[in-house]
């Protein structure tokens, strides 16, 4: 204990204010307030607070916000440090941080490494269009990116190429540089999209792999192919175990989930082998990490499955798995032989692989240590006496930084809050107006039509809650005559808004809902938890969202589907495909409503789904009207511009629509997209400018699918 007692902070001085940063629940507010902050103890604390690693997202990106007036060395070095933060947003904020400063020196090497090894898409792809802002030759690295397995970041790499190359200069170098990157399908392609955009060359056609031919239960619907693994039982996924690994990667959780289990029940070393191999890439963000995979198994299994990788000749993410088991699970002795083998070829294998033998030789590569100044407040504390420390206990006051201060608490063996402000700091309280009950008027419908045989009357224009739209939105909109609505689980402000009506109003609107799911007993509790969390009396419409194959309309399901019917849980229940001859089979099937993709892109529905519906009286739902947007993007046939709503007007006033579903996210938007409903007719000259769009957009989107887009 010091002989000196501690003193508290002063109420009034800066390090009052910073002490709220070592709260995780005040800091992001402490943080927000410091913003502009020229006060040399609270720049220090922002710094600190980004280096935590126990800080919140939330605090972590109010620090580095509030961090943007100040250009000194040592808040740009915290930014380019800040592109190691543990949480995924921070890092994606702290690249677009170095744009704006200009850092790409001293960020080129952790850019590099973002967009090599970060499990987050979206944090790859702010790093490839951070150093490809780099003057220089530091931006060519972003070559490295085209064997990315998400096809954003491959996009945002070939955008980014293409501008390059209105340089034809620049053309042969960019092709060169993706001959040289690699040969794996995914180059390849990229180079033919850009191909195509430069040349007009339009891309070969490749078979695609259908594994169906391998796959004897496969099915293209995930909520299908799940079900079918598991009512092999596990005897049939035993005798399945061949194939299996080839799904470990699959994108459906429920799919890889079964895999899983099946290779811990009954997996050989080949097939832990197969499938650790298809899972070495740290960009993959869908898929279970090899960690993952081999949580809690038994060692004896994991020392046979290494044992049996180092013993041959397979792919490098096995092999760089097996080499971190050797003495760890198993001396490395015991395999030499084989660790000679495979070190003679060491050479032709990848930094990670030859990171991995190092490591077996005890040669393994230290992190790089980080680098402070002698002004850093890490610097100050590491070199901090004993003398010094009991001087800051007896006066806190002679030091700006708290983690200086933490350190010289810890060396006196005083407790931290004895130095604590006088005066505790919070947040100003912001005013909260008491929420009231939503109340609606009697909602006026605008062309109303029928969805399904004894389905709910309804608004032509029906309103979306995936972007978040404002509570007040939802309200407008009934207002201007909506009255449908469409919600999943995780809409939260179409939530409160149905749940804030009154029962009365609340049974003004219709809600349009859904399942992921093929099996009847999962269907049953979608439907009742809707019913629940909304505070409804029944769903008006209920639908099997995502349909790709028939084989998910078993005898069980409609069965299911007809008794919620008659228990008064589901009006009218039908489907959703983006497959246009699944929803014309649906059609003939007695399945209404049925919804289907429809825009000015995609008219194919027109001639293969429309008349049929027509013709059988089935109520046709469209969506995805403009594109996500790209229908409103300058381009060919949109010289003059389109508004949304004229999106949302072709597609209703195509024969055989009933109604259509928009997503705004503001309120802004919402009054464009109502247009559609005040103003329903569409110009003949509008409607032949979308025709016009749509067909450019057609072609380029074939081939984008076909290269860019392609996976494997």
């Amino acid at each position: 204990m010091s002989s000196q007692a501690p003193k508290r902070v002063p109420g009034d001085h800066p390090l009052a204010r910073t002490y709220a940063l070592l709260d995780p629940d005040l800091a992001p507010f402490a943080a927000s307030a410091l913003c502009g902050t020229v006060e040399i103890a609270e720049i220090e604390a922002l710094v600190e607070l980004l280096l935590n690693p126990q800080m919140s997202a939330s605090a972590c990106s109010a620090a580095l916000r509030s961090l943007e007036h100040d250009c000194s060395p040592f808040v740009s070095d915290v930014v380019v440090k800040a592109l190691g933060n543990q949480h995924p947003t921070v890092r994606i904020l702290a690249a677009g941080e170095v744009i704006r400063r200009g850092l790409f020196e001293s960020a080129a090497e952790r850019l590099e490494q973002l967009f090599r090894t970060d499990p987050f898409w979206q944090v790859r792809r702010a790093a490839v269009n951070a150093l490809a802002a780099a003057p220089g030759s530091f931006r060519w690295q972003i070559i490295l990116a085209a064997t990315d397995p998400h096809w954003r970041v491959r996009y945002a790499l070939a955008q980014i190429l293409m501008t390059w190359g209105n340089d034809e200069r620049e053309r042969e170098r960019i092709l060169d540089s993706l001959h040289e990157t690699s040969q794996l399908g995914c180059v390849v392609r990229l180079r033919n999209y850009l191909n195509y955009r430069w040349m007009g060359q339009f891309p070969p056609e490749r078979p695609s792999e259908n594994p169906a031919d391998w796959c004897s239960f496969w099915d293209w619907d995930p909520a299908v192919l799940a079900r079918n693994l598991e009512r092999l039982g596990r005897t049939g996924r035993r005798e399945s175990l061949s194939v299996l690994p080839r799904l470990v990667n699959h994108v459906d959780e429920r799919v890889r989930r079964w895999v899983i289990q099946s290779l811990r029940d009954d997996g050989e070393p080949s097939h832990w082998a197969e499938a650790l191999s298809r899972l070495g890439d740290p960009r993959e963000d869908t898929v279970p990490t090899q960690a993952d995979l081999v949580r809690g198994l038994e060692l004896d299994r994991v020392e046979a499955v290494a044992r049996y990788i180092l013993a041959r000749d397979l792919p490098e993410a096995a092999l760089e798995w097996a080499l971190r088991q050797v003495n760890e699970a198993f001396p490395a002795e015991e395999v030499q032989t084989d660790l000679d083998r495979l070190a003679k070829a060491l050479e032709n294998h990848s930094p990670r692989v030859q990171a991995a033998f190092a490591r077996i030789r005890g040669e393994a590569c230290r992190e790089k240590a980080e680098v402070y100044t002698a002004e850093h407040p890490y610097t100050r504390a590491a070199d901090l006496s004993l003398e010094r420390a009991r001087e800051l206990i007896h006066t806190p006051t002679l030091e700006t930084s708290w983690f200086v201060l933490g350190r010289a608490a810890r060396m006196c063996r005083v407790p931290i809050w004895k130095l604590a402000p006088e005066k505790e700091w919070k947040p100003v309280p912001e005013p909260r107006e008491p929420r009231q009950s939503l109340l609606l008027p009697t909602i006026s419908l605008v062309q109303p039509r029928q969805l399904g045989v004894g389905g709910p009357v309804v608004s032509p224009l029906g309103l979306s809650g995936h972007y978040g739209l404002p509570i007040e939105g939802f309200v407008r909109a009934a207002e201007q005559g909506v009255n449908l609505f469409f919600w999943e689980p995780n809409y939260a402000t179409l939530s409160r808004f149905v749940t804030g009506l009154n029962t009365t109003d609340r049974r003004q609107i219709h809600i349009l809902a859904g399942t992921f799911e093929a099996d009847p007993t999962k269907i049953r509790k979608d439907v009742e938890r809707a019913i629940r969390n909304l505070k409804l009396d029944r769903l008006s419409i209920f639908l099997i969202f995502w349909t790709q194959s028939w084989q998910r309309i078993t005898p069980d399901v409609c069965e299911v589907f007809e008794r919620l019917k008659a228990e008064g849980k589901v009006q009218v229940y039908g489907l959703s495909t983006h497959n246009r001859l699944l929803a014309a089979e649906a059609i003939r099937e007695g399945w209404n409503p049925v919804m289907v993709r429809h825009s000015a892109a995609h008219r194919k529905a027109e001639t293969e789904v429309f008349p049929l519906a027509r013709e059988r009286g089935t109520s046709i739902i469209t969506f995805n009207n403009t594109c996500y947007g790209r229908l409103l993007d300058p381009g060919e046939g949109n010289a003059l511009g389109f508004r949304p709503s004229d999106c949302y007007r072709f597609t209703l006033n195509t024969s055989g629509v009933s109604a259509c579903f928009t997503a705004p996210s503001t309120i802004e938007f919402l009054e464009e997209n109502l247009d559609a409903l005040r103003n329903p007719e569409l110009p003949d000259d509008v409607r032949e400018r979308l025709i016009c769009r749509g067909e450019w957009m057609y072609r380029e989107d074939t081939v984008f699918r076909k290269t860019v887009r392609a996976e494997g």
